[in-house]
């Protein structure tokens, strides 16, 4: 058997048992190494992704602010992400997951690898936007981990770690500065992603960005060579519900998928950079009928930071009319 579909059958049956998360989290601390959190491996990545997602908000909000309001979606192992943002000026950070991912010893490694990194100064240098008073009170902070739960430790930094469906956020209307989310929205079925996008709509306002970095490679190809990053595109949707993980799910959709869920939800793109795949690997499977629609340049994609912002409507664009001329 391949050691893909190894995998996704044992997560059939961990995801049959109760506290499916915590069973997840054993195999995945112990069999594929999933939280080995390494400061020059992913931590440096999401240090650098915070960066991204904080200069997008400020490159593209019609009026950016300081003490921005962000809402991650999908908090994950690590929330290396929410602190960089904390560290850039955010200013009220909630983070929402469906369930609850953290451990005390993973978060205890993201602070051990911050606190190398302001040390080192490699920080400011992959962070540039950090404020030192931000990351001076990090350091204060930083030996509360031992202590403090890995949500009471977020607290003090402004970070709401919140177990929630995104498609009903308890927060008011146009209240939200920068949503993001990073290698989560490859995980929504389609109704899904229609349903959050129109909330995410309902709590931005006509300043606001949505930021999010998606990923459409097969997350079995990373850990077994024999099959291709494009593995997934060989099936069915019917052989896929078989095939794919219960617990970590592959929508399969692609970038016009992604594109038309934001257009359709009232989001304008205005920045769009695509990581291609190899031509060798996508031209070794064999498309499923359903994949033939898209263009063998949308098949490509493995990956696609897609920025968007609310389309300014009639009534906005009278009230900064009416504001000028105040």
């Amino acid at each position: 058997m391949s050691s893909w579909l190894f995998k996704t059958a044992i997560q059939h049956i961990i995801s049959s048992l109760p506290r499916t998360e915590w069973w997840n989290g054993l195999f995945q601390r112990y069999v594929t190494g999933g939280l080995r959190l390494q400061p020059y491996g992913e931590f440096q990545a999401k240090l650098r992704a915070s960066y991204r997602h904080f200069n997008n908000y400020q490159a593209w909000s019609r009026h950016p602010c300081e003490n921005f309001s962000v809402v991650e979606i999908g908090t994950g192992w690590f929330p290396i992400i929410p602190i960089g943002l904390y560290l850039s000026g955010a200013g009220e950070i909630r983070t929402y997951d469906i369930v609850r991912l953290i451990q005390a010893d993973a978060f205890k490694k993201v602070i051990e690898h911050f606190r190398l990194f302001i040390a080192t100064g490699e920080l400011f240098t992959i962070l540039p936007s950090a404020r030192h008073d931000r990351v001076s009170e990090l350091m204060r902070l930083a030996p509360e981990a031992a202590r403090l739960s890995p949500v009471e430790f977020l607290e003090c930094l402004n970070i709401h770690a919140v177990l929630g469906n995104v498609t009903a956020l308890p927060l008011p209307t146009g209240s939200v500065d920068l949503v993001f989310s990073h290698g989560v929205l490859e995980h929504f079925p389609l109704p899904l992603l229609t349903c959050a996008m129109a909330e995410f709509h309902r709590v931005c306002s006509s300043s606001s960005v949505m930021s999010h970095f998606i990923g459409m490679a097969d997350q079995f190809g990373f850990g077994d060579k024999s099959i291709t990053v494009f593995n997934n595109l060989r099936y069915s949707s019917r052989a896929w519900r078989w095939l794919d993980s219960p617990i970590i799910p592959q929508n399969r959709l692609r970038v016009p998928d992604y594109s038309n869920a934001y257009i359709n939800s009232g989001f304008e793109i205005v920045f769009r950079e695509d990581i291609n795949g190899a031509h060798t690997d996508l031209a070794t499977v064999e498309i499923a009928p359903e994949f033939l629609r898209y263009s063998k340049e949308e098949l490509l994609v493995l990956y696609s930071w897609l920025i968007g912002r609310p389309v300014e409507t009639m009534g906005s664009l009278e009230a900064k009319k009416s504001l000028m001329v105040h």
